[in-house]
């Protein structure tokens, strides 16, 4: 299993890849540990039971944790398929709520 934000030395981006996780694990209630949460696992598995209802939750809470907004468009987007994707998507948007408030990553 292969995960995306393992390879990269920005420890801001490692920092968001971990609470993204983190917060999957949590809202979702699922007993593993965060290594186990590759970047490969997809969303909609039956390891993850993700449904409509859980992604929103998960949205709510990772607008709330890293204080972004995550509109429609940037879901339908970021096509969500496993969990790499997802964290993509928050890193994106973290990225450019920092760098619009003159933040340095």
């Amino acid at each position: 299993m292969h995960d995306a934000e393992t390879n990269s030395d920005d420890p801001r981006a490692k920092e968001v890849a971990d609470r993204v996780k983190d917060i999957v694990i949590h809202v979702l209630e699922l007993h593993v540990d965060r290594a186990q949460l590759t970047d490969d696992v997809p969303l909609y598995s039956s390891a993850l039971r993700l449904d409509s209802l859980a992604l929103l939750h998960l949205l709510v809470r990772f607008e709330q944790e890293f204080g972004i907004e995550i509109d429609d468009e940037d879901v339908m987007n970021a096509e969500l398929r496993d969990v790499g994707s997802l964290v993509e998507l928050v890193r994106g948007l973290v990225e450019t709520t920092d760098h619009v408030n003159g933040k340095r990553l």
